[in-house]
Parts: C-alpha cells; structure tokens; sequence
C-alpha cells in the first residue's frame, strides 16, 4: 500500500502544478511593464474622463467600466471636455486596453471597477491626474496605487495644472493631445517631475513606481538593468 501511495504522488503533485487556465498577464500581449493578473479587452467607447466602454474577447456585449483612482469633473462643469478628450487621446477606440481588478469589482450603478491601461501600458489614471485633468479618489476598499495617485496630484495641484489653475479650459485645452507625452507614456510635458528616487526597485514597485525604458524615462539610469532588456523595475 505504501509503495503504490509513493508512486502515486508525483502524478498528484504534477497535476496540480499545471494551471487550470492560462494567465492573464500571459495573454494581455506585449505592453511593457504590466502587473500580474491584467485582462485583455477593445476599447468601444469613452463616455467621459473616467468611464469608458470595451468589449472582452470575442463578445459583442459591451461592459461599462469605470477607472479606479481618480475622478474627472462632471458633465457642464470646467475642464470635462478635456478630460473627456484627452481619455479618448489615451484610450483610442478599437485599440487594446488593459484592465486591473482590486477588492471591489462592482460599484452602485453596475459598473464593473478596474484600474485601465492602455495599449502601450500607460495608466490612464495617472497620467489623467499627473497633468491636471482629474483628482485622485480612493473609491471604498480599492486602495492597491492610491499612494501613488495622491502622489501625482500633489504635483499637479503645486503646478497648479488645468483643474488647479483657477480657471475653465477652453478651446485651446482640446486641440493639444500632447503626442509626445502618449509616445513617451506619459513621462514628459508640460508638469513633468521625476518619481521619487528609491534604494531598490523594489522598493520602488512596493510604492507603486515603474517601470522605466531606456531612452524613454530619466528614472531608468537611477536603477541597474541587470537582463540589459532596455527596461528596469519590470513588474
């Protein structure tokens, strides 16, 4: 008995080695430097700042999503319509966006609650809140980057950018997508700072920073490129 017991525990430990799906992350394509546990979906429609509407996989259903971590302004209020523009400057539609659950996955209207990456790997809520277009908003137990969203509107708010100026946006405000910023994901522009400088990538990650390209964020030449891929503090 023993011995058909010692023979059978390999197999059973084999078995449950092997993952009864395929990851996420492994599926969400080739954007650098996304977290663990990403879900893939098209981008069907921007509703405004901080909502928008995909499409998961092969379905012709769309789902509602609203971003996790910050809030854009209201309909009929200053600085909505470049929220709302600079959203679909992020998220162009029919493109891949990349989705990040936390506690919560539902709120109060249906909507199903995700932090949003678009298809570069870009956070669109911080970048909406690092340039002014938005506040951080820690919405019920979702906590997993407030840190870092706090952060970025400490900056913006300090340069007193677009929701902090004092002022409405005008037409002006929408006809400046800021390509660099989109091609350079987000790490340029008129506002830009460095993140805080960490003692190890770790530790920068644990904060809610990184990763950095080469040749694209100034933060990589604070961090050792030990693979030499061109990326360092990769998630």
């Amino acid at each position: 008995m023993r011995r058909v017991l010692r023979l059978a525990l390999p197999v059973v430990t084999a078995l449950v080695a092997l993952p009864l799906t395929a990851s996420p992350a492994a599926a969400a394509g080739s954007a650098a430097g996304l977290p663990r546990g990403v879900q893939k979906a098209r981008v069907v429609r921007i509703v405004d700042g901080d909502t928008i509407e995909v499409r998961f996989g092969k379905s012709s259903r769309a789902v509602r999503v609203r971003l996790l971590g910050l809030d854009t302004p209201e309909y009929g209020r200053c600085w909505f319509d470049s929220a709302t523009e600079r959203a679909r400057t992020l998220l162009p539609l029919g493109r891949t966006a990349y989705l990040l659950r936390d506690r919560d996955y539902k709120d109060h209207y249906g909507r199903r609650l995700f932090y949003v990456y678009n298809h570069r790997g870009l956070s669109v809520a911080r970048n909406l809140i690092r340039y002014g277009y938005a506040k951080s908003l820690l919405y019920r137990k979702n906590d997993r980057y407030i840190r870092t969203m706090r952060l970025e509107e400490a900056r913006a708010r300090k340069r007193r950018l677009r929701i902090w100026s004092g002022r409405c946006d005008s037409s002006k405000d929408l006809v400046a997508p800021l390509p660099v910023e989109a091609r350079t994901a987000g790490y340029a522009g008129p506002g830009w700072s460095p993140d805080p400088r960490f003692r190890t990538c770790r530790s920068a990650l644990s904060a809610g920073f990184g990763p950095y390209e080469r040749s694209v964020h100034p933060e990589y030449a604070w961090y050792h490129d030990a693979d030499r891929d061109g990326l360092v503090c990769e998630r």
